[in-house]
């Protein structure tokens, strides 16, 4: 976004230059900012490992 003068959601005043770049405050950006996207999924974990099923593998080892 252009360097803008003016909060774009409220009209107030920037001064922090980050928020002059945004075009948003940091109060305006708080209540207007998506939620982050949700974490990535890992792999389902292997139904053997080493040719044991994985509850028979001892607990407290990592995989």
């Amino acid at each position: 976004m252009a360097d803008t003068p003016r909060c774009t959601v409220c009209g107030r005043t920037l001064r922090d230059p980050a928020s002059r770049a945004r075009g948003t405050g940091p109060v305006c950006n708080r209540k207007t900012r998506t939620a982050p996207p949700p974490p990535t999924r890992h792999p389902a974990l292997p139904l053997q490992l080493g040719g044991r099923p994985v509850t028979d593998v001892p607990a407290g080892h990592y995989l």
